[in-house]
């Protein structure tokens, strides 16, 4: 990670500890990395150009959210 990425994780980690203390915090991370960690964005779209999308788009990104999508069909 780097700058932006770990600014906005040490948030939600302050955010999660505010909510069940640091023991929350950890279960939390814990659970993300094990079963929430998507894939790079860009290989999220070139899985849907492989699968038969058409015109895949990038619509907005910000931090490690992003929103995308395209058109599979005329």
């Amino acid at each position: 990670m780097g700058g932006v990425q770990d600014l906005m994780w040490a948030r939600y980690g302050a955010y999660l500890e505010s909510l069940g203390a640091e023991e929350y915090r950890r279960k939390v991370f814990d659970y993300i990395d094990r079963e929430d960690s998507p894939r790079p964005v860009t290989y999220q779209m070139d899985l849907l150009r492989r699968v038969g999308f058409i015109e895949v788009d990038l619509l907005h990104k910000n931090s490690c959210f992003a929103a995308f999508g395209g058109r599979k069909s005329s």
